[in-house]
């Protein structure tokens, strides 16, 4: 969640901070030979951990977060990629358009809603369920349809199951749209006060150039 900017620069700070970490270890002799290739390693993965934590601080920090709430939302959506991931590879695995795009359209809900909590991740609490249930859910559910329509039996009752898994889909797929609107909620609220205030400074300034006009 850190960014590519982040990244960038820790990488660049490591580098720097390495290469003037063995010219000074050369300078005064401490070591030398396979020594210092060793030492400029070591220093480059401790420099990399050390700058990563002060970034992860400062980023928490700044949504309001502890350091443990960020690295659990982290981890949460590295979860929920290596999901859509999952559902993405289903994709081959179906037989009709109406399945393909049930997957389809929760692929792109997902992806959606990780994209929301990534850039706020003070939204991932608006969203929980999503992450702890619907998502896995719509993966394992896809997977076991998938698995039965690839077994191509003409079964009453496999017909049945599929029909039903079918379903099931579709109400995640709806689950997820309501996921979506309420990651999207606080956003839609401002954006209603932002149109408010902007209408009321319109009024306002009408009515100015109204009393003017009255004057004159």
């Amino acid at each position: 969640m850190l960014g590519l900017t982040n990244f960038l620069v820790r990488h660049l700070l490591n580098f720097l901070f390495t290469i003037i970490s063995v010219v000074l270890l050369d300078y005064f002799d401490i070591v030398d030979g396979w020594f210092s290739i060793i030492a400029a390693i070591l220093i480059y993965i401790i420099s990399n951990v050390s700058i990563k934590n002060v970034q992860k601080y400062k980023k928490s920090k700044a949504f309001g977060l502890t350091r443990s709430e960020y690295s659990l939302i982290e981890s949460q959506i590295k979860q929920a990629r290596s999901h859509i991931n999952s559902l993405t590879q289903q994709y081959i695995r179906v037989r009709s358009i109406r399945s393909f795009k049930l997957i389809n359209e929760m692929t792109k809900l997902s992806r959606r809603i990780v994209n929301i909590v990534q850039a706020n991740p003070q939204k991932f609490y608006t969203v929980e369920e999503f992450f702890y249930s619907h998502l896995p859910s719509a993966v394992q559910l896809s997977k076991n349809y998938t698995m039965l329509v690839q077994q191509q039996i003409k079964d009453r009752d496999v017909n049945l199951a599929l029909e039903e898994a079918r379903k099931a889909m579709k109400s995640l797929q709806d689950t997820m749209e309501e996921d979506l609107k309420a990651a999207l909620s606080a956003d839609i609220e401002n954006l209603k006060l932002e149109l408010d205030y902007v209408k009321m400074e319109r009024e306002k300034k009408q009515q100015q150039i109204e009393f003017r006009r009255e004057d004159q």
